[in-house]
């Protein structure tokens, strides 16, 4: 029964990550859909999950709760349902581990919970820069909790206390942020010849870089040409306009990597292999 439901999970996550990274590789949008889908499914199906492994506890459907409400609150609702769903996650999280059994799966789904709170805090700092993809890492949180071991597979032993901080969720970040490294550095060789290419950036006229998914890294400021860092996208048709009036041509532009995509490639990898680091 648990390799069925491993089995529904691992098919839902990664036909809604498929979809997810199409929509964003064509319009640099996706969908809150994807992610509700997510932390609808994932939580319930860890429950059955864990029911059909160790038993009825209350500690599960306490993670149940906590783990619908930690992700909902940031991928669906309101502000005042967010901050009510938020306290009750919080109160799930004390309870499980104040007066909890400790076992493992236990741990897990309040590990869940605190990624996702996690994620959240790394958005609102401008660590992850787009809002899809902090709510597909939180999606990703609940729907996957655990390095779920069916058919031989992950490759790698991804059991034990590490297991507990390098989430499955954490792990497909830092192999997605390699996957996104490798995209990055091979549209600049493919896009641009030597004179225009400058480390991960590009410069592109300006005409090609407003049609172009890209970030300008240049802007006018006191009558001259000054290299910044990336705008909002509400703020790049002022900066375009600024750099025509100013007389120039051509901008440096930093490329829009849709991340969805390598989250994807990466999900399936950490499905499949797991985390090489537990081998260190």
């Amino acid at each position: 029964m648990t390799d069925v439901v491993v089995l529904v999970d691992i098919i839902i996550v990664l036909l809604v990550m498929l979809s997810a990274s199409r929509s964003d590789i064509a319009k640099r949008e996706v969908s809150d859909r994807h992610w509700q889908i997510l932390a609808v499914s994932g939580p319930v199906l860890f429950f059955i999950y864990c029911v059909c492994s160790e038993g009825l506890r209350w500690e599960f459907a306490a993670n149940l709760l906590g783990m619908l409400c930690a992700a909902l609150c940031f991928t669906a609702g309101d502000a005042r349902q967010d901050v009510v769903m938020g306290a009750v996650s919080i109160v799930m999280v004390a309870m499980v581990l104040v007066f909890g059994d400790g076992g493992s799966l236990s741990n897990a789904g309040v590990a869940a919970q605190v990624m996702v709170f996690a994620y959240f805090l790394l958005y609102m700092l401008g660590v992850l820069r787009g809002g899809a993809d902090a709510k597909c890492l939180i999606a990703l949180s609940v729907s996957l909790p655990i390095y779920y071991d069916v058919w031989n597979i992950p490759l790698v032993d991804s059991a034990g206390p590490a297991s507990y901080i390098f989430v499955p969720s954490l792990s497909i970040l830092l192999f997605g942020a390699m996957v996104a490294a490798l995209w990055c550095v091979g549209w600049c060789l493919l896009r641009m010849d030597g004179k225009k290419r400058r480390g991960l950036s590009c410069v592109m006229d300006i005409g090609s870089a407003e049609k172009a998914f890209v970030w300008p890294l240049e802007d006018v400021k006191e009558g001259k040409k000054v290299r910044t860092g990336t705008c909002s996208d509400e703020d790049m048709p002022e900066v375009y306009a600024r750099l025509r009036d100013h007389g120039e041509v051509e901008v440096e532009v930093s490329y829009m990597i849709p991340f969805i995509a390598p989250l994807t490639v990466a999900t399936v990898f950490t499905l499949v292999v797991g985390n090489p680091l537990f081998l260190i």
